[in-house]
């Protein structure tokens, strides 16, 4: 972790990039916090929307096929109370009644006793469709006392159409069946006003589980259907059905939101409630149908309503990550290669600073401050070469001259005559110049780095003007000296 953190620090464009990179993020998450928040009220309402109308078409279904049920129902009361001097008659529109409308199971035309002395006391035309015929029966018998069934008394004493509540029938004589049903009921009159039977129409209860159970808008909701008392007519636990209602849970601890609940539904509201089923909160839609009494309601998960909402959080927030990090590589590669000048210029500025004044700075086409920086830097770093060249001439220079003193100094020394208060004198007049020049040369050996180019150019001049003093003291030391060992040398060759 520290060699990651040491590597950070001593790449600026690393550090560059991260910054960058931070930026864009806060932007990014300041961006999408906004847009998720609207995206997860949007996608709720759309949801909300969504299974509301997965109800009302639900409804709007049932409530079609149960207003046909009665519009068949009644078409064939009229024919059947213009008709009731003909009990055999009724046998043939019980059946006909189901061939015309298939979404029906069963159908009866049942009277009131003895309404028929030649048929005895039962009897009821009921026409059976198991779903590869249809059979028909005299269905009234001692075993079978139809006159007691709801759903011949209650239309009887109401005197008018009635939705029976679902009823379980179980016949073993005759025609066999063992199913569930509703029945559409509604009392026969004669010509006097009279009510002198019921014709009822069945429809499987089977149907309306189906039909309402299909009412899945999402992959973890269910439908129930509530009778007139709460009643379970349709549930995805098969066990709560007819034997529990709505309100049953409340009794094992207070659920004030499953008895508003249940109240709404049975007063035949419409609308949805927040409830909390089984430790989930889930969004409860429910409406009444028009022709009975029953409310039926889809129970649908918040996760379900919010999935697409997670899952186009996860997938923004996947493409986010993977786009950081593309951008952080695609930054520090940039980044890197603006900079690269930047690290020759160090390595060159080393090479300075150790006394190597050549360098291959080459010279940038760059207009930007890093390519100014450059052609600065190799414009500094030629001017730098040129004033050390000169020192180093105006060095060698003076080192010859030295060495030529030293020659004219050794020839002196010979001259006996010469005398040694004007060869005092003289080099005492060329020690101080030499002495300048050799502080000259020092400062500019030691502070050329930091030293400008004036002050440089200042320096070179002083010791090419100190370094003319001295050849000028030189030269009339020598001429001095030659001129008095000339004669001397002709003295001694002649």
């Amino acid at each position: 972790m520290k060699s990651i953190i040491g590597r950070i620090r001593r790449s600026l464009s690393m550090r560059l990039s991260i910054w960058v990179t931070l930026i864009v993020t806060a932007i990014f998450v300041a961006a999408f916090s906004l847009m998720f928040s609207e995206t997860r009220e949007l996608v709720r309402d759309e949801a909300l929307g969504k299974a509301g109308k997965t109800l009302e078409s639900t409804v709007l279904h049932i409530d079609n096929t149960l207003h046909r049920v009665e519009v068949a129902a009644n078409n064939m009361l009229f024919n059947i109370e213009h008709n009731l001097d003909n009990p055999d008659m009724m046998f043939d529109m019980s059946r006909q009644v189901l061939v015309d409308n298939p979404e029906l199971t069963g159908c009866s035309i049942s009277f009131e006793p003895f309404f028929f002395k030649e048929k005895g006391r039962y009897f009821s035309a009921y026409s059976y469709n198991d779903g590869d015929s249809i059979q028909t029966e005299n269905e009234g018998n001692d075993r079978y006392q139809y006159h007691y069934m709801d759903w011949y008394l209650i239309p009887k004493l109401l005197n008018r159409p009635y939705w029976i509540e679902p009823f379980f029938e179980d016949a073993t004589d005759g025609i066999v069946v063992k199913d569930v049903f509703s029945s559409y009921s509604q009392p026969i009159h004669n010509e006097k006003g009279e009510t002198v039977g019921t014709f009822s129409v069945d429809i499987c209860l089977g149907w309306f589980s189906d039909t309402v159970s299909a009412a899945k808008p999402y992959p973890h909701s269910y439908s129930i259907l509530l009778g007139k008392g709460g009643t379970y007519l349709v549930h995805p636990d098969s066990t709560k059905l007819f034997y529990e209602t709505i309100f049953t849970q409340t009794l094992e601890g207070p659920d004030s939101a499953m008895t508003e609940l249940g109240k709404a539904m049975l007063e035949g509201e419409s609308g949805y409630k927040v409830l909390t089923i089984d430790g989930e909160e889930c969004f409860v839609f429910y409406k009444p149908f028009k022709k009975t009494d029953w409310s039926v309601a889809i129970i649908c998960p918040s996760s379900d309503i919010v999935s697409e909402y997670a899952r186009l959080r996860n997938a923004v927030m996947a493409i986010s990550i993977v786009g950081i990090l593309l951008l952080l590589i695609f930054t520090r590669t940039v980044i890197r290669k603006n900079l690269l000048p930047l690290k020759d210029l160090a390595h060159s500025a080393k090479r300075v600073a150790d006394a190597h004044f050549t360098g291959s700075v080459q010279e940038s086409h760059r207009t930007d401050e890093i390519g100014r920086l450059e052609n600065s830097f190799r414009t500094m770093q030629q001017s730098l070469a040129g004033y050390v060249g000169e020192v180093r001439q105006q060095t060698e220079n003076l080192e010859l001259r030295n060495k030529e003193l030293e020659e004219a100094y050794e020839l002196a020394k010979e001259d006996e005559h010469m005398k040694t208060a004007v060869l005092h004198h003289m080099t005492g007049q060329m020690a101080e110049p030499i002495s300048r020049i050799s502080s000259i040369a020092q400062t500019i050996h030691d502070e050329y780095q930091t030293t400008g180019n004036e002050a440089l150019q200042a320096m070179t001049a002083k010791v090419t003007e100190e370094t003319a003093e001295v050849t000028r003291l030189l030269d009339q030391l020598l001429k001095a000296a030659r001129e008095e060992i000339r004669p001397q040398r002709k003295e001694d060759a002649s």
